[in-house]
C-alpha cells in the first residue's frame, strides 16, 4: 500500500549548510521510501535548528509547525515523517524523546527512519520501543558532550580573539563584505573599492540623503551589489539601512545569536567609518523616520515635509503641482484628504513665495556647524567627542551589566565595577574638554563665513542638477525640523489662505501668506507673547528668531482672524 511521507531534514550550523549534508538526508530517505513503494509528497527542513536545544521544536521551525498540526488533527491519519536518523527528530533527553515520538504516533502518524529501517507506530513492540529510548539517551549524552566541547572551543577562540593571537578572525562566521580573512586568519584585508562604497553612503546619509534615494544613487552609477544571497537584483533600501547600522563599520563584533549573544568585541574588525560622521549618519537617518514626505511631479521637494498639516482636519498636507493653461507649472501645498471628499479644506496653498519668505527668516538660524563639512582642528575635535561618546555608552552599558548580575559576594566583580565607574568619570571630563575645544573651534567661523556658507546651500538647493539639488534640500531640510514644529496650511476670518509656522515647541509663530508676505506673529496669551512666559535663559536663545521675524513685520497687516 503507498504511504503518504514527508521527508524532514534539518542541520545545525552554518557550516553544515556549506557541504551536501541535505542533499544527503534526501537522497537516503527518497531511497528507503521507494525500497517501501512509498510516494514522497513533500519536504520540511529545518536550517541552522538545534536538536539539543529542542529549537527545531518551536513555533517558527517546520518541524514545530508539523507537529502543530498533528495536534490539531490536520495530518491524515497513516501520513508517515521520515528522517534519515533519529537524532534529526530529537536530541532531547529520554523522557522529552520518547514523549514527542508518542504525540505523533498516537494521533495516527507513522515515524520511519531511513538509516535503520525502522517505522514507529502508536503501539511498538517492547524492544522496539527500549531500543528506541537507548539510541535518544545516546544522542542526547552525545550532543551534550559536543555541546560542551563547542562551548570552551568558542570561549578559548573570543579569547584570543581579544589578544588577536592564532586564527582569532575564524571567531566571525559570516565577515563584512568589506573585509577578508588573510591566508592564516589572523588578519583582515580591506576591499578599498567598498569601504570607498560605505563612506560615501554614511555621507549622503549624514547630508540628509534617505535609503531609498541613496540606492538609486548607486544603481544609477551603477555599483554593483554584494552578496550572492540577493533575491533582486540591484540596491535596495534595507540593505542601505541595515549598513548604516551595522557595528563592523566601527571595527565592533556584535553577535545577533548564540552564548555571545548580548556582548561586544571592541576593535574586532577595522573601524571603516569615523565616529563622527557614523553618529551623524545614525541621526539623520533616525530623524528621517519622523520626517517622511512626498515631492511633487515637477521634482520640487518640500522642505516641511513631515512637518507641514491641515489646520482644518489635522491631517497630513502634501507637496504636488499642476500645469495651468500657459503651460507654467507651480508647485502648492493640499490636505492630503480633501480630493476625497473627507475635509472641507479643498483649496490648494501656492508654495514656492511662502518657502522663500521661510528660508529669509530662519534658514541662518536652523543651520548650525553640524550640517556643514568641516576640517582641521574642528574636524578632529568633532571625530574625537564621538569616539569619547560611544566609548562611555559602552562603558556604562558594561557595567551595568556587571552591577545587575554580580553577587554581593562577588569582589572581583565590585572591583571591576568600581574601575569602570573611575574610567567613566576620567572620560567624561575628557568628553567635556573637547566639547569646549569644539565651541571655541566653531566660534573661528565667523557671521560673514557662516552667512556665506548658507547663501552657497539655498543656491544649491534652486540648482539645475537635480542630484546637487536634492542633496542641498535635504540637508535644509533637516534643519528646519530642529527648530520648526509643524507647518498648517488654514484660512483666515476672510478667507485669505495662509502658512502658519510654530517654531520652538509651539510658544513663538508667524503667519505668511501665499505671497510670501509676513502677516502677523500668531504667539499671543495672557496679553502677551507666550515666549515671554519662557525662563529668561529660554527667551535667550529665542532672540534671534523673535528678532528676525520682528524685521519681515514692516508694516503688519489687519489679518481676519481673532
Amino acid at each position: 500500500m503507498s504511504a503518504n511521507v514527508l521527508i524532514y531534514r534539518r542541520f545545525s550550523t552554518d557550516e553544515q549548510e556549506q557541504g551536501d549534508t541535505l542533499t544527503r538526508q534526501s537522497r537516503m530517505c527518497e531511497q528507503f521510501a521507494q525500497g517501501k513503494g512509498w510516494s514522497v509528497t513533500g519536504t520540511l527542513t529545518d536550517r541552522g535548528k538545534s536538536a539539543f536545544k529542542g529549537e527545531h521544536l518551536l513555533p517558527d521551525a517546520e518541524l514545530g509547525q508539523f507537529a502543530a498540526k498533528v495536534e490539531r488533527g490536520e495530518i491524515p491519519r497513516g501520513t508517515v515523517l521520515l528522517a534519515e536518523r533519529l537524532d534529526r527528530l530529537s536530541r532531547r533527553p529520554v523522557q522529552e524523546a520518547m514523549a514527542w515520538i508518542h504525540g505523533i504516533t498516537s494521533k495516527g502518524v507513522q515515524i520511519a527512519l531511513a538509516d535503520t529501517g525502522q517505522v514507529f507506530t502508536a503501539n511498538p513492540t517492547i524492544e522496539t520501543f527500549l531500543g528506541t529510548a537507548i539510541r535518544a539517551a545516546q544522542n542526547h549524552e552525545e550532543s551534550a558532550k559536543k555541546s560542551q566541547r563547542m562551548i570552551s572551543a568558542k570561549t578559548r577562540l573570543w579569547n584570543l580573539a581579544e589578544r588577536k593571537q592564532g586564527a582569532w578572525t575564524n571567531l566571525a562566521g559570516r565577515v563584512p563584505l568589506w573585509l577578508e580573512r588573510n591566508a592564516e586568519c589572523n588578519g583582515w584585508i580591506e576591499n578599498d573599492e567598498r569601504i570607498k562604497i560605505v563612506n560615501d553612503i554614511f555621507q549622503w546619509s549624514a547630508d540628509g540623503i534617505g535609503a531609498v534615494t541613496i540606492a538609486k544613487r548607486l544603481n544609477e552609477i551603477p555599483v554593483e551589489p554584494w552578496g550572492v544571497w540577493r533575491k533582486k537584483p540591484g540596491w535596495g533600501r534595507t540593505a542601505i539601512r541595515q549598513l548604516i547600522n551595522n557595528p563592523a563599520v566601527e571595527g565592533d563584533f556584535v553577535p545577533e545569536a548564540g552564548m555571545f549573544l548580548g556582548k561586544v568585541l571592541h576593535g574586532f574588525y577595522p573601524r571603516i567609518v569615523d565616529a563622527d560622521l557614523v553618529a551623524k549618519a545614525r541621526a539623520a537617518e533616525k530623524s528621517r523616520k519622523h520626517t517622511k514626505g512626498q515631492r511633487a511631479k515637477s521634482g520640487y521637494s518640500n522642505l516641511f515635509a513631515g512637518l507641514t498639516f491641515c489646520g482644518k482636519c489635522g491631517n497630513t498636507a502634501y507637496l504636488s503641482s499642476s500645469t495651468n493653461r500657459k503651460g507654467v507649472k507651480y508647485t502648492y501645498i493640499r490636505c492630503q484628504i480633501s480630493g476625497e471628499g473627507r475635509c472641507e479644506e479643498r483649496g490648494y496653498f501656492a508654495y514656492e513665495a511662502f518657502e522663500q519668505t521661510a528660508l529669509d527668516i530662519c534658514l541662518d538660524l536652523a543651520m548650525d556647524d553640524r550640517f556643514f563639512q568641516v576640517t582641521g582642528e574642528l574636524r578632529e575635535a568633532q571625530i574625537k567627542r564621538a569616539e569619547l561618546e560611544k566609548v562611555i555608552a559602552d562603558k556604562r552599558a558594561r557595567r551595568k551589566r556587571i552591577m545587575s548580575n554580580f553577587d554581593e559576594d562577588d569582589q572581583d566583580a565590585l572591583d571591576m565595577a568600581r574601575d569602570l565607574k573611575t574610567e567613566i568619570d576620567g572620560l567624561t571630563e575628557e568628553l567635556q574638554q573637547t566639547i569646549g575645544d569644539i565651541e571655541r573651534a566653531s566660534g573661528k567661523v565667523g557671521a560673514v563665513e557662516h552667512l556665506r556658507r548658507v547663501n552657497d546651500i539655498r543656491e544649491a538647493a534652486m540648482s539645475d542638477d537635480p542630484l546637487v539639488s536634492q542633496q542641498a534640500r535635504s540637508k535644509l531640510r533637516q534643519a528646519f525640523s530642529a527648530i520648526i514644529n509643524s507647518v498648517r496650511i488654514e484660512r483666515t476670518n476672510d478667507g485669505e489662505k495662509v502658512f502658519v509656522i510654530a517654531f520652538l515647541g509651539g510658544v513663538l509663530g508667524v503667519r505668511i501668506d501665499t505671497q510670501g508676505q509676513v502677516i502677523d506673529s500668531v504667539s499671543h496669551a495672557l496679553g502677551k507673547p507666550l515666549w515671554q512666559h519662557l525662563p529668561a535663559d529660554q527667551q535667550a536663545l529665542a532672540e534671534p528668531l523673535i528678532r528676525r521675524i520682528k524685521e519681515h513685520l514692516i508694516f503688519p497687516r489687519k489679518s481676519g482672524r481673532g
